[in-house]
């Protein structure tokens, strides 16, 4: 059985490089790092109980990995360093919410999926995440739960990570050189 890292170490990562530059939304998102303009650099989403998940994997007929059902107990998707978005399950409304609590909710899984998948796309292949920077998305190989970096054009796999936690380090790494040598995206 793989290790993940989990939202606590995530959460206990992230205080540490922002510090006290943070935020917490009354949805318990955490937003890191503003960069002015209402634009914050990463976020990440509160965990969520297994019935949701169950229900959500039932409405939508996708069988979630156990690594990726361990995530999301511990969070519910996250946006990291303005390089990865990892999907979580996106609210069933946003009444009630501020625009800022809207914008911050979960890049739903079932809207990834439709992005990346294609004629050819492996069953085995459960796409998870994506990179608007690097033009890339992450799929969790679900034969060996090994994390696999994806070209989006070619399809081509870029690398290949022996776990969640891993990879997860690895994006913590790359976000850390970024921050340290004021490396930031802008999106329009």
């Amino acid at each position: 059985m793989s290790k993940i890292v989990k939202a606590d170490v995530l959460k206990k990562e992230l205080d540490q490089i922002y510090e006290t530059d943070k935020k917490k939304l009354r949805t318990n998102t955490v937003l890191y790092g503003h960069l002015g303009e209402g634009r914050w650099h990463t976020h990440i989403q509160p965990g969520l109980v297994l019935k949701a998940i169950v229900d959500y994997e039932t409405k939508t007929k996708v069988h979630f990995p156990s690594v990726y059902k361990k995530f999301l107990r511990n969070c519910n998707g996250c946006y990291l360093f303005d390089i990865l978005r990892v999907s979580g399950i996106g609210p069933e409304t946003y009444r009630g919410l501020s625009y800022e609590e809207q914008v911050h909710q979960a890049f739903d899984l079932e809207v990834m999926q439709d992005l990346y998948r294609r004629k050819g796309t492996p069953e085995n292949h459960f796409i998870f995440a994506d990179s608007l920077v690097k033009n890339t998305y992450y799929v969790i190989d679900m034969l060996n739960e090994n994390i696999l970096e994806i070209e989006y054009r070619s399809k081509k796999i870029l690398k290949s990570y022996k776990n969640l936690e891993i990879f997860f380090r690895e994006v913590i790494l790359e976000g850390k050189n970024n921050i340290a040598n004021r490396i930031f995206y802008e999106f329009e």
